[in-house]
């Protein structure tokens, strides 16, 4: 997925079609949440426009990633799907750092853009279904937040024992 700009303006190639498996195996290694990786489907086009020096993609990416859940550290496949538009220019002059666009010198290359929207749908944490269950059968008990905060305001801190002993009068 790497186009040189020259090429495409020789060819006058107005739109260019993407369709393609990609193998992000390499990447995910070095990422240490994912644990394996499908090939990652890239299907959308293309918009080549040398007036402006610019080329303009919409692109669909769907794939599987395999992740440890965050409870029983059994593997999980999480899908994932995205949209993403990314925007190449070559006219340095013309280039703002602050927008979107990814600045190329004379070769567009969609992968390193592809891997970085990967990276941003990684969830925070995954848990697999019946894990809570799984944990009770081995006699592991998991609060929820309502069961936490109960039992935070019946429990007496250990620093205060003392101040229970004594008694006021009123």
């Amino acid at each position: 997925m790497k186009w040189k700009i020259a090429k495409l303006i020789k060819e006058s190639a107005a739109e260019i079609r993407v369709d393609e498996e990609v193998d992000f195996s390499d990447a995910a290694k070095q990422n240490s949440d994912i644990i394996k990786m499908s090939k990652v489907l890239v299907t959308g086009k293309g918009f080549f426009y040398p007036t402006t020096r610019t080329m303009e993609f919409n692109l669909k990416i769907k794939g599987e990633m395999t992740l440890s859940c965050a409870l029983t550290l059994d593997d999980v496949i999480h899908p994932f799907e995205a949209k993403l538009e990314p925007v190449f220019t070559w006219d340095q002059e013309k280039y703002d750092e602050s927008s979107e666009e990814h600045l190329v010198k004379d070769t567009i290359e969609l992968a390193p853009v592809i891997w970085q929207e990967i990276v941003v749908h990684i969830p925070l944490r995954v848990i697999k279904d019946g894990a809570y269950d799984e944990l009770a059968k081995q006699g592991i008990e998991i609060l929820s937040e309502a069961d936490l905060e109960k039992e935070a305001k019946t429990r007496i801190d250990p620093r205060f024992s003392v101040l229970e002993e004594l008694k006021f009068e009123e």
